[in-house]
């Protein structure tokens, strides 16, 4: 197998992976936007403590291969929280969730390390890329002045757990082991092993 076909997870004599990882982007950023419009629907925790479906993103994450997906699927989820931005009213403040999406779902794609069975190395790796994201996203209060040290801290924390662990491990291990092998056929790769 070749390199490329390790990081796409390409079968062999399969065709070029990139207009298949271009779907995948597209299709988590439509899944994510569409899991923002429902989830924002629970009232925020001040300051800027919310309920974000990570697990959307975290599930593809665990499930296809390391590699150019694993970049594909942050880029799809903030590309997916930027439309909502924007339709909301884009703020100063957003490039800094946009990076902390790519950044934090990067991550954790990364630590999940092709092991999509492994429960407490998805959870682990849910958590981490969740931390990741929320002080990222948080930064924007001691840049921008808004808040102090304090709430800044906060907002990581309170964020880590509504989306690492609530919204992140809680819902994507299950989703993980029932739907292990499907999603992966349907998009064209080749299920990871258990």
């Amino acid at each position: 197998m070749s390199t490329q076909e390790k990081m796409t997870g390409a079968r062999p004599g399969a065709q070029p992976n990139t207009p298949k990882v271009m779907v995948v982007a597209a299709l988590v950023a439509v899944l994510f936007f569409f899991g923002l419009l429902i989830f924002e629907r629970i009232p925020e925790i001040p300051v800027d403590i919310d309920f974000k479906p990570f697990f959307i993103a975290f599930l593809f994450l665990a499930l296809l291969p390391r590699g150019l997906p694993t970049f594909a699927i942050p880029l799809g989820a903030a590309v997916g929280e930027a439309i909502g931005d924007i339709i909301e009213g884009y703020e100063v403040d957003d490039p800094f969730g946009f990076a902390g999406y790519f950044i934090g779902f990067a991550l954790a794609g990364y630590l999940m390390g092709g092991k999509p069975l492994n429960w407490v190395r998805v959870s682990l790796a849910c958590i981490a890329g969740s931390l990741v994201q929320a002080v990222i996203e948080a930064s924007a209060f001691l840049a921008f002045g808004e808040e102090g040290v304090g709430v800044t801290l906060y907002s990581a924390a309170g964020n880590t757990v509504t989306h690492g662990v609530l919204m992140g491990a809680v819902v994507t291990v299950p989703l993980v082991f029932a739907l292990h092998g499907r999603i992966e056929r349907l998009l064209g790769f080749t299920p990871l092993p258990k």
